[in-house]
Parts: structure tokens; sequence; C-alpha cells
């Protein structure tokens, strides 16, 4: 049986790809194995620097600088005027003890005060790697996701943002400079399959050319229909949340970073208070577009933790994906000890495994992804 067409063709808003390998043997390696490397040189680093949590400074305006446990929502709340425009509408919403129609009621005014309608983005306020995200296009799948939300923590409901490309921009910028850099572009897609009216999801997913390697990655989100025949030409998109351990695809776009995406990257980030060190997940209209810096949709922000997308394509090498990283954690001292020498202090080891031990706590009890 022919293999269906790849995946990373006429996506819309994506450039092609034709895709060389569909699998790079280093992808689903154990996080230590990309992050020993890391660790070793930490140990140097922090020797050096004479701290262990000077990184901890990057970004002083979030907590831990992104490390681990800060809040989406605390994020977007440093946006000024400027870079506020550019975020997809929100609205931030604690579950109470007991979600009654009052609450729900409420809920549905602060959606509507933003704008926001069916469909929409729901997620954890505290997560990481895509945790608990989901597509919500309706008010039973709304209710069942909030019944299934950790009592008194916090959700954030998104617009969807209205454009269909995504990419992840890793931004950097030293303290005292207005301009920063790019140091990674990593354009996401999103798999899907297209029914033949004969086979039946599982065999649609396992037999594809780019994803069967993947398979183990939607088996489990899509149990409930593995099993039913998708109907000639229908889409089944397989994943919705854009992270790698989710299932997206990546490619390197570095090729695709201009003047003008530059300056407009600096544009946001210098009006981000306390923001210097992050990726930022972008939504856009086409990659023309990205470009010229236009047509930019920021469905998130990620701080110090964060991980350069592009280091997740399967035509790249281990070995690149080790340095990018490495190279990451060496800005993140150097930006973190200038501002130590203005006088901030490194946060205690202390709060940072505290903080570490609670996300990993809320993070088994969010409900699943798309």
């Amino acid at each position: 049986m022919t293999k269906p067409k790849s995946v990373l063709t006429g996506q819309t808003g994506m450039p092609d790809y034709p895709v060389v390998r569909t699998s790079g043997w280093f992808e689903f390696l154990p996080a230590w194995a990309f992050y020993t490397p890391v660790v070793a040189q930490s140990i140097v680093l922090a020797a050096y620097y004479r701290s262990v949590t000077v990184p901890l400074l990057a970004n002083p305006g979030i907590f831990l600088s992104g490390m681990v446990g800060e809040a989406k929502s605390d994020i977007f709340a440093l946006a000024g005027d400027v870079a506020h425009q550019y975020i997809a509408p929100y609205v931030c919403w604690q579950k109470p003890e007991g979600v009654d129609s009052t609450s729900l009621s409420l809920l549905q005014q602060k959606l509507a005060q933003q704008a926001i309608s069916f469909p929409l983005v729901a997620k954890p306020d505290k997560g990481c790697r895509g945790a608990g995200v989901q597509y919500i296009d309706s008010e039973r799948k709304l209710h069942r996701y909030i019944e299934a939300f950790p009592t008194h923590r916090k959700i954030i409901f998104q617009a969807l943002a209205p454009y269909p490309a995504e990419a992840g921009i890793f931004y950097l910028r030293y303290p005292g400079e207005a301009t920063g850099e790019i140091i990674s572009l990593g354009l996401k897609y999103l798999p899907s399959v297209i029914g033949d009216g004969v086979s039946t999801l599982k065999t649609l997913i396992e037999q594809h050319a780019d994803i069967g390697t993947r398979a183990h990655l939607y088996h489990a989100r899509h149990q409930h229909r593995l099993d039913t025949v998708i109907a000639k030409g229908e889409r089944v998109t397989l994943a919705f949340s854009g992270s790698h351990c989710r299932g997206a695809l990546f490619k390197q776009g570095a090729h695709y970073v201009t003047p003008e995406l530059r300056a407009k990257m600096d544009e946001i980030a210098n009006d981000i208070d306390g923001f210097y060190f992050g990726r930022f997940d972008i939504k856009f209209r086409d990659i023309s577009s990205l470009m010229k810096g236009e047509t930019l949709c920021i469905v998130e922000i990620n701080g110090a933790s964060s991980e350069p997308a592009h280091i997740w394509d399967s035509d790249s090498s281990y070995c690149e994906a080790v340095r990018a990283l490495m190279s990451q954690y060496r800005h993140l001292y150097r930006i973190g000890a200038v501002w130590r020498r203005q006088g901030y202090t490194p946060p205690s080891l202390r709060v940072l495994l505290n903080a570490w031990r609670e996300e990993r706590q809320w993070m088994t009890r969010y409900p699943q992804t798309d």
C-alpha cells in the first residue's frame, strides 16, 4: 500500500517541507540524555558565577524567571499597550469549590466581555509541555473540562488565534540593550490524516509516511475512535497542542528570520516588563507575513525553561540539539549575572525545588491534552 502524502506539504500558511527523515532517532530519548551535558556545563558555570541560581534572575519580572512554577496570566499581565495588542484575548478564571449555574454564568460574561466565543482554547494557568490544553467547541465540552479540572486552580480560556500557521520564536536581550536577537525559529506542524472511506483511524495513523513512527502519541488521545472508518476526504487532526511531546512536528526556520521580524520582536519584548529571555509561541497568517513581522498573534510567552523549538526537527541531530540547549543556558547565566551586579539577589534553591515539586504534583491532575 502506498503511504499517504507528507503532512508537511500544503499546510495552510506554512512552507512545504520534503521530509528527509520521518523521525530523528534522538527525538524521544529521555530528558536526561539531553540535559546531562547541560547540567555538567551548569556545574562549571555555577562555580564561575559563584551561584547555582543566578540564571533565575534572567527575567526579573517573572517568578523564577519562568524556570518553573510561573503563571501564564502573570506573564501576560506584564505586557504594555503595544505588546498586549499582539496577545490573543484571554480570561483567567479560578475554579471555585462548587461550580454551579451562577459561577458558570459569570464565566460566560467574562468571556463575552473579551469577545471570546466557541471555539476557544482552555489550558492551566500553571503548566508546561502542553499539559491540560484542550480545544473547546461547545458548552458541553467546556463543562466537562471544568469538571475535570482541580478545584481552586486557575484556568486560561483564550480566543482561538485567527491564523492557522504557528512558530516558536526564541528571543533574548541583554539588560540595558534596546535590541535583542532571535536565536531560534521553529515552525510547528500539527499532524493530520485524511480518510479514504475504507481505513480505520488506527490504520491511517500507522500507515502514514511521516507520523507512523509517532503513533503512540496519538493512540491514547483518539482511543475512542481508533476503530472507526474515516469518511473519504475527512481530515482528522491528531494533535491540537503545539508541543513536541504531544505529537507536533517541527522544522528549522532560521532562514526565515529577517530584520523586519527581529525589529517586531524587539518592539514586543521591550514592552513586556522584566522579560529578556524566552520563547514566544506565535500564530501567523503565512510565511511571507511572518518574515515581514505582520499578522502575528501570541498565544503563549514562555520563560527560562522553554526550549528552542527547532531542536526537534527530525532532519537535525542530537549534537545540534544539545549544543543549542547548552548555548541557551550560557546566556541564562550571563543575563542573570548582569542583574545580580545591578543589585538583584538570586532566589534560594529551596524556592526552586518547592516550585518544581508543586508543578509536578498538579501536572498529573489536569485534564487530558488534545
